[in-house]
């Protein structure tokens, strides 16, 4: 959400029901059990913690930030509240100096390692926003190093460049 989380929340939630209707959507039961459905809906930006995490039984999920997953307010969040985990690489594992394969330095590896290691221990996918997207040869670097260290979602907004590349 990009509008003021608490404003918009009830309202988002709201809209699910044709989805929600139809059996469409991941949910969770009991705050436990969660079962996988065709549309998962995670709420990322000033989606609001506590109006997610916690809901027992809830079709809708939080997008934790993977590179704050440390911090002891969010020690409790496991994939059950929060299945993917995000944040903006450039900020987490820092600025891309090279144009060579290894494209991140032993440092950039290690940041990005344990980040996706805290992350997946607690059953939490991982996702980075904000990857170089240009040159090219830079950006599928990035991607491959990505997919190879274990990220679940890989953030393209070249949507045709990220289909021809796989």
């Amino acid at each position: 959400m990009k509008t003021s989380g608490r404003e918009t929340f009830n309202a988002v939630i709201a809209a699910l029901e044709p989805l929600r209707a139809k059996g469409y959507l991941t949910t969770v039961k009991d705050g436990k059990a969660v079962t996988n459905g065709a549309v998962t809906i995670i709420g990322t930006g000033e989606t609001p913690l506590d109006m997610v995490a916690p809901v027992k039984d809830r079709d809708y999920f939080f997008d934790a930030p993977l590179a704050d997953l440390n911090d002891p307010k969010y020690a409790n969040i496991t994939g059950v509240v929060s299945p993917v985990a995000s944040t903006d690489f450039d900020k987490a594992v820092g600025k891309i100096t090279v144009d060579t394969d290894p494209i991140l330095t032993e440092d950039q590896l290690k940041a990005l390692r344990a980040q996706i290691a805290t992350a997946n221990e607690r059953g939490i996918g991982a996702r980075y926003w904000n990857t170089p997207y240009f040159p090219i040869r830079n950006r599928n670097l990035v991607w491959r190093t990505l997919l190879r260290e274990g990220v679940i979602l890989l953030n393209a907004d070249d949507l045709d460049a990220v289909t021809a590349y796989f």
